[in-house]
């Protein structure tokens, strides 16, 4: 049937907390190592992928907080906007 929305058009729009519902997944435990489209996903693949995004996630934070602090002690040792960041810390704490 054309212009019939496929299945993952269908659950983006079936509730507001799917929009951002991605094609595939990914994770390592995934036999192959290949994407699986979500809309073939076991229950269990889901709860892998859950998974998977959580390492990610705490990553990405800890490379935020990481970069953040360091923008922090970069100002606190007076540098400026083109100011190498890296060079005014180790230099503060006498490396």
């Amino acid at each position: 049937m054309p212009n019939q929305p496929d299945d993952i058009t269908r659950l983006r729009t079936a509730h507001y907390a799917l929009e951002d519902l991605p094609e595939t997944i990914d994770f390592p435990q995934h036999p192959g190592g290949e994407l699986l489209p979500v809309v073939e996903a076991t229950v269990d693949d889901i709860a892998f992928a859950i998974v998977a995004a959580e390492q990610e996630n705490s990553a990405a934070y800890r490379r935020v907080a990481a970069l953040q602090r360091l923008y922090k002690l970069a100002r606190e040792a007076g540098c400026i906007g083109a100011d190498r960041a890296a060079v005014a810390v180790l230099k503060k704490v006498g490396q």
